[in-house]
């Protein structure tokens, strides 16, 4: 079972349109990655990602970063995804640290950006399934 705290889950689904627009941004940001804030909730047991909270900051072709103190207050932020310009989705120490910090699910898109080369996490950086639906 996923979770922290009092916030459970056992399957984590991610829409199939949220799915194409990460692929569409990782692709038109490259080389520089992308960062952005998971957008979603909990519902009968089923983390149910559905959208993304972009926030400012900035972002090179070895990193990007986000002002995460620019998040509002009562945002349904669950976790981020980010994109790596090269063929490696595992994730950095800084990734692991974010991690730790900052939801429940992560995902890392990279090359040649398609439905393989998304890999998800959980906040200790192992890797998760996740269904697209």
């Amino acid at each position: 079972m996923f979770g922290l705290s009092k916030k459970k889950f056992d399957e984590i689904h991610i829409d199939r349109e949220l799915v194409e627009e990460i692929k569409d941004i990782a692709r038109e940001s490259y080389p520089l990655e992308f960062s952005a804030m998971l957008q979603g909730k909990i519902k009968d047991s089923i983390l149910k990602i559905e959208g993304l909270i972009f926030l400012p900051g900035a972002a090179s072709e070895s990193g990007a970063v986000m002002e995460i103190f620019m998040m509002p207050m009562l945002s349904d932020a669950v976790g981020s995804v980010h994109s790596h310009p090269g063929y490696s989705a595992e994730p950095s120490g800084a990734d692991l640290q974010f991690f730790a910090k900052r939801g429940y699910f992560h995902i890392i898109i990279s090359q040649p950006y398609n439905d393989d080369s998304i890999c998800g996490y959980d906040s200790f950086g192992e890797l998760v399934n996740y269904t697209i639906v």
